[in-house]
């Protein structure tokens, strides 16, 4: 889905098949890191143009904490690979 999502007319379209709560499942605890990392890439990638409809997700702001975590994981693999 992230490969789609990369592209600024698709992101509309992936949160409108309901991409959403998959992603959100994904930053659950029980997931690997790295599917985790993933999740949180993808909605970051697409609230550049659903922020709304990310926000709107209960599981979004339940798993905050994964989250960010994930978020700042994503960070530290981007300055590694610097």
């Amino acid at each position: 889905m992230n490969a789609v999502a990369v592209v600024d007319d698709n992101k509309v379209k992936v949160v409108e098949a309901g991409a959403l709560p998959h992603y959100t499942q994904l930053l659950s605890p029980e997931r690997d890191e790295t599917l985790q990392t993933e999740a949180a890439r993808g909605l970051w990638m697409l609230a550049f143009k659903c922020r709304d409809s990310i926000l709107k997700q209960p599981a979004c702001l339940d798993g905050r904490y994964s989250l960010l975590t994930c978020c700042c994981n994503v960070k530290i693999m981007y300055k590694k690979r610097a």
